[in-house]
C-alpha cells in the first residue's frame, strides 16, 4: 500500500513541476541558535569528483520524511536499500522521543519479508542448524514449557500468523513463545528455517487432533488440510509461494530462514502537534516521527505518516514563507563544512577495515543486546563499543571514492546507536518494566504481571555527541481532550455549518 502511495504522491510531485534532487545522502544539518538554516548532502552520483559530491542546501524549512532507522540491526525486515539518517537530526540537537519502543516479528532474512499470516497458519516445522548448515533439527520442544507440549506448539505456531509482532503479554503459553525461542536458539549461533514440505515433528500428516477449536475451524473453511505445510499453502494462498520464487527462494525444494526481526520503530523524533520538532523549522513526519506510541494498533503507521505531512504542510503556509537566510547558513555552515571535508579525506586516505563488514558488527550488536531481550549489563557493553567505534571510526574505515556516502551512512548509525541505547539505558535504570515489544530480565523466563510505572510518560532523549553523553527524562503525556464524538451529533453539527471557501479568504496561498 505504502509503496503505491508514494509512486502516486511522486506522480504528482513532478506533475507540478516541483524540482526532485534524486540519489542525494543528507549528512548534516546547519543551524544556529534557534532554527534550521539548511542541510549538507553528498550526491552519490558525483561523489567520486574532486569535490566528493557535497552539495549545500540553503532553506527555510526541512521536512524530514526519511523513514525509520532501518540501518541499525542485523535481523531486520526493512529493505536492504533503506538505512538510517537519524543520526543527523541528533547531531543537529534534535530531541528523540520513546526511542525505547520497537516492533519485531519473524521475517525472512534472504528475501526481506514477514512470516505472517498464511506462512504460520499452515503450520510449517521449525528447525535449527549450525553455521554451515549441518546438523538440522527440530527445536522448539527443547525450549519453553508451553512448547514441549506438541499440542500448545502446534497452536502456539499457528497463532502467529495473525499475532505476528513479538508482545512480552503473549509469553509464558503465548504466541510469542515461538519468537522467545527462535531468538534464543539464533543468538546460540545456529541458523533458524521454515520447513514447508515436512510437518512438525515429521508427522506424515497433519495432526488434526492437536489442534484447537479456532485452529481447525480456520483450515477447514479454507479448504487446506493438505498432508504436508506446502500443499496446505498451495490451498490457502499459492500467491505466497509465488512471492518467494520470484525472488529465488522455491518454498517446495528448500527451507526458508528466518530470524527475529526488527519491523518498526515506533519512536523516533518528537514532534509538536504541527510536526514541527525540538529544532525551529526543522519538521518530522512519517516514521521518522516518534508518534506511535507504545503499542500501536496495526495500520496506524500509514495514517500518521499521511497525518504528519500534511500538519508540517499547513503550518509552514502558513507562518514559515520567507526566504532562506543564505547570510546565516553560510556562516554557520563553514566550521561544519571544514569538518566534513577533513573527515572524507581520512576515510580515503584509511587503511581499515571494508566499510561493509564494519557495518555488519555494528547491527550485530544491536541485535544482540538490543531488541527483544535488554538488560543492564549489555547496554551499558554496547554503549561502551559504539563511543569507541565512533572514536577510532575514521581510523577503523577503508573507503574508495565512490563509497564516501556508504561510509557516512555508518558514522550515522553509529551516532543513531547511541542514541537508542542511551534511550534504553536510561529507560532501565529508572525503573522501567517490560511492555510492548521488548523484555527486561534474564531471557525469556515468564513475564511477572507489573503495572508499568511511567504508562502516562513519554521518554525524551536528547544527545550531546561533543560530550558523549545523553540526557533521558519522562515527561507526561497531553491527556486527551474529553469531547462528544457520537457520530450521529458530531454529523449534524457538522453538517449544519456553513461551507467556507478557505482560498477566497486567503488567496495569497
Amino acid at each position: 500500500t505504502s509503496k503505491l502511495m508514494t509512486e502516486a504522491l511522486e506522480a504528482e510531485v513532478r506533475g507540478m513541476k516541483i524540482p526532485i534532487f534524486d540519489g542525494f545522502r543528507v549528512v548534516a544539518i546547519i543551524r544556529d541558535e534557534e532554527k534550521a538554516l539548511g542541510l549538507i548532502a553528498i550526491d552519490k552520483a558525483s561523489q567520486d569528483q574532486p569535490t566528493h559530491g557535497i552539495t549545500l542546501f540553503a532553506c527555510t524549512n526541512i521536512i524530514y520524511a526519511t523513514g525509520g532507522p532501518a540501518g541499525l540491526y542485523a535481523a531486520s525486515v526493512y529493505p536492504h536499500s533503506q538505512t538510517c539518517a537519524h543520526g543527523a537530526a541528533f547531531e543537529a540537537g534534535v530531541k528523540g522521543v520513546n526511542l525505547t519502543e520497537w516492533q519485531f516479528g519473524l521475517a525472512s532474512t534472504k528475501f526481506r519479508w514477514n512470516v505472517s499470516g498464511s506462512y504460520q497458519q499452515v503450520i510449517p516445522r521449525y528447525i535449527s542448524t549450525a553455521p554451515d548448515g549441518s546438523d538440522p533439527r527440530e527445536f522448539l520442544s527443547e525450549s519453553l514449557p508451553s512448547l514441549k507440549d506438541p499440542s500448545g506448539q502446534l497452536n502456539a505456531i499457528f497463532k502467529k500468523g495473525y499475532e505476528w509482532p513479538f508482545d512480552v503479554r503473549k509469553l509464558g503459553g503465548g504466541s510469542s513463545d515461538i519468537d522467545a525461542a527462535v531468538f534464543a536458539e539464533c543468538a546460540k549461533g545456529r541458523r533458524v528455517f521454515l520447513d514447508f514440505t515436512r510437518n512438525p515433528f515429521d508427522a506424515p500428516r497433519l495432526q488434526i487432533e492437536l489442534l484447537s477449536g479456532e485452529a481447525l475451524e480456520y483450515l477447514t473453511r479454507s479448504e487446506a488440510l493438505g498432508e504436508t505445510p506446502i500443499q496446505r499453502l498451495k490451498q490457502m494462498n499459492p500467491k505466497a509461494i509465488e512471492l518467494y520464487k520470484n525472488n529465488g527462494i522455491d518454498l517446495e525444494k528448500e527451507p526458508l530462514e528466518i530470524n527475529l526481526c526488527a519491523q518498526h520503530n515506533n519512536g523516533g523524533l518528537w514532534i509538536n502537534s504541527w510536526s514541527e520538532t525540538s529544532l525551529s523549522h526543522f519538521f518530522a513526519a512519517g516514521e521518522v516521527a516518534g508518534v506511535f506510541g507504545v503499542y500501536r494498533p496495526g495500520g496506524s503507521a500509514l495514517n500518521s505518516t499521511q497525518v504528519t505531512s500534511l500538519r508540517a504542510a499547513e503550518y509552514i503556509s502558513r507562518h514559515y514563507r520567507e526566504e532562506p537566510d543564505i547570510e546565516g547558513y553560510l556562516e554557520h555552515l563553514q566550521p561544519r563544512l571544514e569538518q566534513l571535508n577533513q573527515m572524507i579525506q581520512k576515510l580515503l586516505d584509511g587503511q581499515g577495515e571494508n566499510l561493509f563488514s564494519l557495518r555488519k558488527r555494528y547491527q550485530e550488536r544491536m541485535t544482540r543486546y538490543a531488541s527483544v531481550l535488554r538488560y543492564g549489563e549489555g547496554l551499558s557493553k554496547a554503549l561502551s563499543e559504539v563511543k569507541e567505534d565512533l572514536a577510532r571510526f575514521e581510523a577503523d574505515t577503508s573507503v574508495p571514492p565512490d563509497r564516501i556516502s556508504d561510509a557516512l551512512i555508518n558514522r550515522d548509525i553509529l551516532l543513531t546507536q547511541f542514541a537508542y541505547l542511551s534511550a534504553m539505558e536510561g529507560y532501565l535504570s529508572n525503573g522501567g518494566v517490560s511492555r510492548g515489544s521488548f523484555l527486561c530480565s534474564d531471557w525469556f523466563k515468564p513475564v511477572e504481571t507489573k503495572e508499568d510505572p511511567f504508562s502516562a510518560y513519554v521518554g525524551v532523549t536528547t544527545v550531546d555527541y561533543d560530550r558523549m553523553k545523553a540526557e533521558f527524562s519522562f515527561v507526561p503525556v497531553s491527556p486527551i481532550p474529553d469531547r462528544e464524538l457520537w457520530f450521529e451529533k458530531v454529523y449534524n453539527r457538522q453538517s449544519q455549518k456553513k461551507e467556507i471557501n478557505f482560498h477566497e479568504q486567503h488567496p495569497d496561498q
